[in-house]
């Protein structure tokens, strides 16, 4: 009869002690005590479990794991991931992908499960800018790389496309082809990101004389096209003269479009729209959505280069990359001279 593996939970049945005692003492985490850690490693090699974890050191410098932790993989940080990977190859490193689905409970889990595997790194987009968790149970472990708008704190590694400028390129393009009665579509998820487009906005509306017109997704879980086609709908019953709008999500801009069209109003003969991030499908013949497009491929490099320099220096001071979007022009925005 084949001898059965020695697991984490073989050592914990054998010891009497809890699945996370022997997590952590395997992981040498500084909440567990000494003489616990002496008799589960002792255990470990009496029933010979020996995992890379045994070698800590030794296997942080050789891993070739990176964890990419995504808050939704059906939003532009799924694409992003095939631009992360092809980076990752050339560095012969694979990457891990997890899904949190924009739950808090299972994102803890995904870092938890990457610090216990000897993931060499991690990119994060993560779901809350609350990001204290995630700090506390990868501090002096593990390198972390924040992806997106949601942090831009200065004491941890972060990527993200500048928001700001995204939003201005977008609104100056519609400012500057006659619009002045421009709307926004908003989604209610707080992040970094959110704050500086509607910032943006609201400047550029109070230079040209005209009050914001912010539409707000009260959901924060629902799905971003149906959170867009509610939104578009609320726009046309509010019975101002929108000559155009500014969705801060594509996947909510595809929604905007659907309500417009059904309601027999023209893009961008009636109305013009301009989305934000740059997905796929922006760039189909039947969508053709003008949008701000977040560079991915140049900041995937950014997150590599930054995880990798991380990984071979804890001391590394944290670093911060802002790349600059760019306004991508389609069949979905002109000038305010085409309404008819």
């Amino acid at each position: 009869m084949p001898r059965q593996p020695v697991t984490m939970r073989t050592l914990a049945k054998e010891l009497g002690l809890s699945l996370s005692a022997v997590s952590k003492a395997l992981n040498d985490y500084p909440d567990i005590g000494t003489e616990t850690k002496k008799l589960v490693l002792g255990k470990a090699a009496e029933l010979g479990y020996t995992p890379n974890i045994l070698a800590r050191s030794l296997a942080r410098k050789s891993s070739s794991s990176v964890g990419v932790v995504l808050r939704d993989v059906s939003s532009v940080y799924g694409e992003m991931y095939k631009s992360l990977n092809e980076v990752a190859r050339r560095h012969a490193l694979h990457l891990i992908l997890y899904d949190t689905n924009n739950d808090r409970a299972v994102e803890k889990w995904c870092v938890q499960n990457l610090i216990d595997s000897m993931a060499m790194g991690i990119v994060i987009s993560p779901v809350s800018e609350d990001i204290s968790e995630i700090r506390e149970s990868t501090r002096g472990r593990v390198p972390v790389v924040f992806l997106g708008g949601k942090v831009t704190d200065d004491s941890v590694n972060y990527v993200c496309s500048d928001s700001a400028a995204g939003t201005e390129a977008a609104l100056r393009s519609l400012i500057e082809g006659g619009h002045r009665r421009i709307a926004m579509v908003c989604d209610s998820k707080k992040s970094s990101s959110r704050s500086g487009k509607l910032a943006v906005y609201r400047r550029m509306m109070s230079e040209i004389g005209q009050p914001a017109r912010v539409f707000f997704s009260d959901d924060a879980d629902m799905d971003a096209i149906w959170a867009g086609y509610l939104e578009g709908r609320r726009l046309l019953e509010s019975g101002d003269d929108i000559t155009a709008v500014f969705v801060v999500k594509d996947m909510m801009a595809l929604g905007v479009i659907q309500a417009l069209t059904e309601a027999g109003t023209r893009v961008p003969e009636q109305i013009s729209v301009i989305g934000y991030d740059g997905i796929d499908a922006a760039g189909l013949p039947m969508v053709s959505l003008t949008t701000v497009a977040q560079p991915r491929m140049e900041m995937a490099e950014k997150v590599i280069d930054i995880l990798r320099r991380h990984a071979d220096d804890a001391d590394a001071p944290p670093e911060h990359y802002l790349a600059l979007p760019e306004l991508v022009k389609r069949k979905s925005s002109g000038p305010a001279s085409l309404r008819i």
